[in-house]
């Protein structure tokens, strides 16, 4: 039989009735059968209103009757995303992932909201904070962009709807705060296809031309690069298999090899003939070290590693990217602008789209149409060149196709 629930209540000026700022909301349950003692539970109205106040009075014995009612509490949101850190995140998600919501926390969401009262957290006060972000950032004198604010709030949301799960709040107050748009889409630094070859005649011959032929043909991550084994090539069909990524760990010392995170990064590769011998030279290799050492080569082996057969840290592996582009003065990009490059400059050679997906792993064409929607700077005028070849020249045959989707690999050798 279920417990029939009993409340009463009443509101108190404070600090006096003859000088109110706010209302004391009482809620009075009962007597508890164990100490004997009233129980009673205050809340703080914030208004001088003594009709607004006995409003809220109501609106709380309704919530006590229909057991919804939120029990006052002294956590702070920083003791909350602490708490959202051990309980939920570390425990669940990849290190790479805990890095970054760490960084988030400490970076951003702490120094701005840290302090408040989790059920004092408003979305006025949410608004504000992002809106001034947009002018000047908490840890520099520069604003954030859109991308960046957008990127904190999905894991502000993320961790104040366990709240709301747990019945810390209510309500989210990031749900459907406003961010707006960056006023010019954020610039991606990728390769011509000048700079590609250039590049890959600088690294033939060294410990770099391996990677590079992967990163440009397999269109890979860094963490896919570094987690390829030998047991994912196929010689004999030309197929490079990704199925495994190299993640950092929390303290950058220990990384994880990981299944891709998604169906889609999850991908077969029919790979150019150029790769094909790089890998069997990488394999030869690799096994002349395993037999120096009285290994067994067991085909988990590193593709892509140090001289003594062992896996790179991830962040030792971009700066060896970083210290060839200087070496060969070449113009600097990111490592993952490798992958950029290698979509724009398939996209300006009229691959097809999904097949341009496929290849990069990604699960929504519409991922690939919005980050890659540039072409390299030397194939920006070739739709009108085109145009005024196939189309307003008399001199063409008119049965010529518009654009010819083949891919010569030899570009890319």
């Amino acid at each position: 039989m279920a417990i029939k629930r009993r409340v009463s209540g009443n509101v108190r000026p404070r600090p006096t009735k003859y000088n109110v700022r706010y209302y004391d909301i009482i809620l009075d349950l009962g007597v508890n059968p164990e100490t004997g003692k009233r129980k009673r539970i205050r809340f703080k109205a914030d208004t001088a209103d003594r009709e607004e106040a006995e409003q809220m009075l109501i609106v709380k014995k309704a919530e006590y009757l229909q057991d919804e009612l939120l029990m006052p509490s002294e956590m702070t949101v920083r003791s909350f995303l602490a708490e959202y850190m051990d309980d939920y995140v570390r425990v669940q998600d990849s290190a790479a992932t805990v890095k970054c919501y760490q960084e988030v926390i400490d970076r951003y969401l702490n120094p701005e909201f840290g302090d408040i009262k989790l059920q004092n957290l408003k979305k006025s006060r949410v608004q504000q904070v992002y809106n001034s972000w947009r002018v000047k950032s908490t840890a520099s004198t520069n604003p954030l962009s859109a991308t960046t604010v957008h990127h904190i709030n999905r894991v502000f949301k993320a961790a104040l709807n366990v709240a709301c799960e747990l019945k810390y709040i209510k309500e989210n107050p990031t749900l459907r705060v406003k961010i707006g748009k960056d006023s010019e889409t954020e610039h991606m630094d990728v390769y011509t296809t000048e700079e590609i070859k250039k590049l890959m005649k600088c690294v033939e011959g060294t410990d770099m031309e391996l990677p590079v032929a992967l990163l440009f043909d397999c269109v890979m991550r860094r963490g896919e690069l570094l987690g390829l084994c030998f047991e994912d090539i196929n010689y004999e069909k030309g197929v490079v298999t990704i199925q495994h990524s190299w993640v950092e760990s929390v303290d950058r010392k220990n990384p994880v090899l990981k299944d891709c995170k998604t169906d889609g990064s999850y991908r077969k590769i029919i790979v150019s003939k150029k790769t094909l011998e790089l890998l069997k030279r990488q394999e030869t290799y690799c096994r002349g070290i395993c037999l120096n050492e009285g290994k067994r080569f067991t085909g988990k082996q590193r593709v892509v590693c140090k001289k003594d057969g062992t896996p790179y840290l991830p962040k030792s592996f971009y700066r060896k990217w970083a210290r060839t582009l200087e070496k060969n003065e070449l113009r600097y990009i990111k490592l993952h602008g490798t992958r950029h490059s290698a979509i724009s400059w398939m996209l300006s050679q009229g691959v097809p789209l999904h097949i341009v997906q496929q290849r990069a792993g990604h699960q929504d064409p519409k991922i690939t149409l919005s980050a890659y929607s540039h072409v390299a700077k030397d194939d920006a005028g070739r739709v009108a060149e085109l145009l005024e070849n196939k189309i307003f020249s008399d001199k063409n045959d008119t049965t010529d196709n518009l654009i010819s989707i083949q891919i010569d690999d030899s570009n890319l050798s």
